[in-house]
């Protein structure tokens, strides 16, 4: 039996299998083959080796470049043929852009002389095709003191996602040294607000996110920690994961619409071994106030509610809890290096204290309307005008095709217009 082989069936082996057990069986697999046969595997099997839980990260990290190159070419051929659509032309300029090199390092060439060497982005994962996907790390996964996943909410496809991974960037600076992060776009975020009133999106990801952060257990550093940080709808796809188990150490929710109708505490939804479970909700964050998923986990009795404002940085609103110098921001890096007695907490208001303007109080009114008959018609026509609004600024064949010129000569990528940051 070839090595490919014995893949296919362990992989067919481990899919239903316990998290924990799958992805032991995964590593043991890949420790058992000699380097050169194991990179074999993933120069020629990338599809079933770049998103196996369990493989080692540069493997999975060359399988995906190879994933990514493969589906730009194929896409560059139908743009140069005028065939492409305007997904198409969309997803290419995305895929150029993820091509490009972070940085570039000096090494050896066979012969000892010093060449350089461009490094490219590092996925765990890269599903190039619809809604897209991917799993990206910064920093040195398998050395880092402390790992940083950050799960984004609703509107985060291939083509929005990159404002995540600046986040992402900024929250391992903010950590400090000996951070790295990942960005969990493991799943098909809600894209719109329809979608985002549906907890079907999260229940796909729960499972998922929990077999990720099994094998992430099993590639980090002895000693570890990890936090895992769940941001707006992100938010709901972390907490469905933490009752269903999901192993960190650290857990970090902004901007919650709420985990389930049933969860009314910290302790009904905290794994074992848990060391820190905090919550941040910012004034006028009319997604928490709404609680369509379930009651805000900030208002929990027993849960630490994190502070977002300080002097410098006044925090207001839905978008705004990663903003650099804000309170939420530095306490995230507090949280993500292990500095939890630094951890300021906020003043137990409620959405009603919030939310007063000329003592009226709208977060309840708001949650009414969202658990309301009409808050699906609202939705839709939310929806329809961002629709319209997106075919407006479709951009041009030539712009595409810039796109696809640029990335073969090695220049930058055309930015595409970024959606809301959650």
């Amino acid at each position: 039996m070839t090595e490919a082989d014995q893949l296919d069936q362990l992989i067919l082996r481990t899919r239903n299998l316990p998290h924990e057990v799958a992805v032991r069986e995964v590593s043991d697999y890949f420790r058992s083959l000699p380097k050169a046969t194991a990179r074999a595997l993933a120069e020629n099997r990338p599809e079933q080796v770049g998103p196996l839980e369990g493989a080692p990260p540069q493997l999975r990290y060359r399988a995906n470049h190879l994933i990514l190159v493969a589906a730009q070419q194929r896409l560059h051929a139908l743009v140069e043929s005028r065939q492409a659509n305007f997904a198409q032309r969309s997803r290419l300029a995305t895929l150029n852009e993820m091509l490009q090199p972070v940085s570039k390092r000096l090494d050896a060439d066979a012969d000892g002389n010093r060449v350089e060497v461009v490094v490219p982005r590092q996925f765990l994962l890269v599903d190039p095709e619809g809604q897209g996907r991917m799993i990206e790390v910064q920093g040195d996964l398998e050395r880092a003191r402390n790992v940083a996943v950050l799960v984004p909410g609703m509107n985060n496809d291939l083509e929005h996602v990159r404002s995540q991974s600046v986040r992402a960037k900024e929250l391992g600076e903010e950590a400090g040294p000996d951070t790295a992060t990942v960005v969990w776009l493991g799943y098909h975020a809600p894209i719109g607000l329809t979608a985002g009133r549906s907890t079907e999106s999260s229940r796909a990801a729960a499972p998922l996110l929990c077999r990720f952060q099994a094998g992430l257990d099993l590639v980090k550093a002895p000693g570890a920690k990890t936090t895992l940080i769940g941001n707006s709808y992100g938010a709901q796809v972390v907490g469905r994961a933490m009752l269903e188990g999901a192993r960190a150490d650290r857990y970090f929710l902004t901007g919650s619409p709420g985990v389930d109708p049933a969860i009314h505490s910290a302790a009904q939804m905290t794994p074992p071994g848990t060391e820190f479970f905090g919550v941040a909700r910012a004034r006028g964050d009319y997604v928490s106030y709404a609680e369509q998923h379930g009651p805000d986990p900030a208002g929990f009795p027993d849960v630490f509610r994190v502070e977002t404002d300080n002097d410098k940085v006044p925090i207001a609103g839905h978008v705004s809890y990663f903003e650099k110098n804000s309170e939420s921001m530095i306490n995230a890096g507090r949280i993500i290096r292990g500095d939890l007695a630094a951890v300021t907490r906020a003043a137990n208001t409620t959405p009603e204290q919030e939310s007063r303007v000329l003592g009226v109080s709208w977060a309840g009114p708001l949650r009414a309307v969202a658990h309301s008959e009409a808050a699906a018609t609202i939705s839709t026509v939310f929806d329809g005008l961002a629709t319209l609004r997106t075919v407006s600024s479709t951009p041009s064949r030539k712009k595409a095709l810039d796109g696809a010129r640029t990335r073969r000569d090695g220049g930058t990528t055309p930015r595409q217009p970024e959606g809301p940051a959650r």
